[in-house]
């Protein structure tokens, strides 16, 4: 009798740990993540620019850091030129499939861009905001560009459900690291980044090791920045900039 009170006793405690980790697994993976609030981004976009500690959540100090260093603007898409913020009533269109490499379903012709500029008003970086599906989320992140509009010097996802140890080390450092230095579009313009899960052997300017065991999130990534560097997004801005690079000047 005693074994048997062990027995379902034990059976009890492993039913209750299954429930409460099928509990914790749908609370996390549930739906869509919600569109990031202004904070969020602000913050995010420090962190991209290197301006803000991991540590660092205080928003009165986020917020002097967003007013000294960064200007928001705005770009139109199809020309590549700056608009005013309330110039152009923003225009949205479905994307069908086959012009949906991200899966973000419509394009809006007016996008947010971010300049970084120094303690002397010099610009430093461009900061663009980029999202996409990845494996099982939408992943937004924001990619930062030198002045030339084709060299990275950080990307940073800031919101994203990837399945944790696995998709979710997009966030990593280790795997963040070897982005500073990559191109993401070649001389002419064009798209180019790729995200290999081969041997590191491989890897030059264009290209990026991608997370060991997450080959749709990697896809994902890849995606996205090559739609948000194409002729959807920001593509033209970029030409401009490298025709033009006094365009971003502040």
């Amino acid at each position: 009798m005693g074994k048997g009170k062990i027995i379902v006793a034990s059976m009890m405690v492993l039913c209750v740990l299954i429930f409460i980790a099928a509990i914790a697994f749908f609370m996390m993976y549930q739906g869509e993540l919600t569109e990031p609030t202004s904070e969020e981004k602000h913050a995010a976009i420090l962190h991209a620019a290197g301006l803000l500690k991991s540590d660092v959540q205080d928003e009165k100090t986020i917020k002097n850091l967003f007013q000294r260093y960064i200007l928001s603007r705005k770009v139109d898409l199809d020309s590549g030129e700056w608009v005013a913020d309330d110039a152009v009533a923003q225009e949205c269109k479905k994307l069908a499939p086959e012009h949906d490499p991200a899966k973000i379903y419509q394009r809006c012709a007016i996008a947010d861009v971010y300049l970084v500029k120094n303690k002397n008003n010099k610009i430093q970086q461009i900061i663009l905001p980029i999202f996409g599906k990845g494996a099982k989320s939408m992943m937004h992140a924001f990619l930062a560009l030198d002045p030339d509009g084709r060299t990275v010097k950080n990307l940073y996802y800031y919101q994203q459900r990837e399945t944790p140890f696995l998709g979710a080390r997009v966030e990593d450092e280790s795997w963040r690291k070897q982005w500073p230095g990559k191109k993401v579009v070649d001389n002419n313009g064009k798209p180019v980044l790729r995200i290999t899960q081969e041997k590191p052997g491989n890897i030059d300017e264009y290209t990026v090791d991608g997370i060991s065991g997450a080959t749709l999130t990697s896809m994902g990534v890849e995606n996205s920045i090559n739609y948000w560097t194409g002729e959807q997004g920001y593509g033209r801005f970029l030409q401009r900039i490298t025709r033009d690079p006094d365009i971003i000047a502040p």
